[in-house]
């Protein structure tokens, strides 16, 4: 009787569909697999390391992306929009100390988001037009963020928005400045960001 139970049991296992997994999901966890791989160092991980990472197959990461660019590519994606996230809602109307607190804030966390990312992100936007433009435009949108957040010292009595400053405003809250100041010269975060803010009140005190 119990042979007859487990026949029958063996026969709905075979007869049952297959649960496949939302192919949305999987190309997401795939991309979240090449994201975890680089945030752990490995800059270059193999299709099946990334499936591990994933939870899927080798055979799957090359059917969601054909090849090695189209995977950097929707990476970069990802990372950006993250970035893009953290962007405040400028609010000139603040003090400038506050306003000063808001953007060293934003760009602590934009930093936490790309301290390794960013550096192979670079590298590969050299030789991929696409990541090259997808950076840029993030950098732009942050950019221009912060020449609303400090409008009131960008702008002139013309209206004209003074580039040169905002490019050194724009360079002191950027991934290269707390690089330097965490990664190379070993300040915590808190440090570095009370000397990108002694650098912020000094460069914006003088309009």
């Amino acid at each position: 009787m119990r042979s007859e139970q487990d026949a029958a049991a063996s026969a709905r296992q075979v007869r049952a569909p297959r649960r496949r997994r939302d192919p949305a999901k999987t190309r997401e966890a795939i991309i979240d697999g090449l994201l975890a791989a680089v945030s752990a160092g490995d800059f270059a991980p193999t299709a099946r390391e990334i499936a591990a990472r994933a939870g899927t197959s080798e055979r799957s990461v090359f059917v969601h992306f054909p090849d090695r660019e189209a995977l950097l590519v929707a990476a970069t994606q990802r990372q950006s929009e993250m970035v893009e996230a953290c962007l405040v809602d400028p609010d000139p109307a603040l003090t400038l100390p506050e306003r000063i607190t808001v953007a060293v804030r934003q760009s602590a966390a934009i930093f936490d988001l790309q301290r390794v990312p960013r550096l192979p992100g670079l590298q590969e936007s050299r030789s991929i037009p696409a990541i090259d433009e997808r950076m840029r435009r993030t950098d732009n949108h942050i950019r221009a963020v912060l020449a609303a957040l400090f409008a009131p010292e960008l702008v002139g009595p013309g209206g004209a928005l003074d580039e040169e400053l905002l490019d050194l405003v724009d360079g002191a809250l950027a991934w290269p400045t707390r690089h330097h100041l965490q990664d190379r010269r070993g300040l915590s975060g808190e440090q570095a960001s009370e000397r990108i803010e002694r650098a912020l009140r000094l460069l914006l005190a003088q309009r």
